[in-house]
């Protein structure tokens, strides 16, 4: 599925600003029952890495996991 199909079902970007590992699959989760389907983990969360990891690997398929507050291509390096 494209971006652009995942903005179609609902045009709207959940930001998890402050997202903690233990509850990312669980908030995903509903975020994606109530019709999300692009998800944004800001990568000045705390342990972001995990809660990114997490979340991709329990949505994935069903919306887009993105991040944001990319400040330089080493984040970009580290969210790949």
């Amino acid at each position: 599925m494209t971006r652009a199909d995942h903005l179609a079902r609902l045009p709207l970007v959940a930001i998890l600003r402050g997202l903690v590992p233990s509850e990312a699959v669980a908030i995903g989760a509903t975020l994606v029952e109530a019709g999300f389907a692009a998800i944004e983990v800001p990568l000045n969360s705390p342990q972001r890495s995990t809660a990114f990891a997490a979340l991709s690997r329990r949505v994935r398929r069903q919306a887009a996991i993105g991040a944001g507050t990319v400040l330089d291509a080493g984040a970009v390096a580290a969210v790949a």
